[in-house]
């Protein structure tokens, strides 16, 4: 009786630090990973419209949802730096002059920032992303 009551205290004792190692290891991850900001979504958005472009392929090009898109899209026309252009039966958006202005200033200010706080690997604040797909 003795080793059975032994047996569940070490089972869960096991099963404790199982959950505790469980949530730092969720903990570190989370401090480690960083959403983009909405500046970076701009960016991309505006990026992908350097040529004609979908809703669904800002989608993918910008990796957002369909909301944040509609959202996204809707803000860049109200300030200017994105157009709308209605094709047959399809709109296709386009980036504009103050638009383009809008990603090299973006890229200047990445430029600034200092090479070790920029992730290699990241696609998030990598400036570089956007350099092979200049206007």
């Amino acid at each position: 009786m003795q080793s059975f009551q032994h047996a569940r205290e070490t089972t869960a004792e096991g099963q404790q630090g199982l959950a505790q190692s469980e949530a730092k290891s969720a903990s570190s991850k989370q401090s480690h990973a960083k959403n983009r900001g909405r500046i970076d979504v701009m960016a991309d958005v505006l990026n992908c419209c350097r040529s004609p472009s979908s809703k669904s392929h800002i989608m993918l090009f910008a990796n957002v949802n369909s909301i944040v898109a509609t959202r996204m899209i809707e803000n860049l026309t109200q300030t200017g730096l994105l157009d709308s252009v209605h094709e047959e039966n399809s709109v296709v958006y386009l980036a504009t002059p103050k638009g383009s202005g809008f990603v090299a200033k973006y890229l200047d200010l990445q430029r600034l920032i200092s090479p070790e706080l920029i992730p290699n690997e990241s696609k998030v604040n990598n400036p570089d992303r956007l350099n092979s797909r200049l206007w």
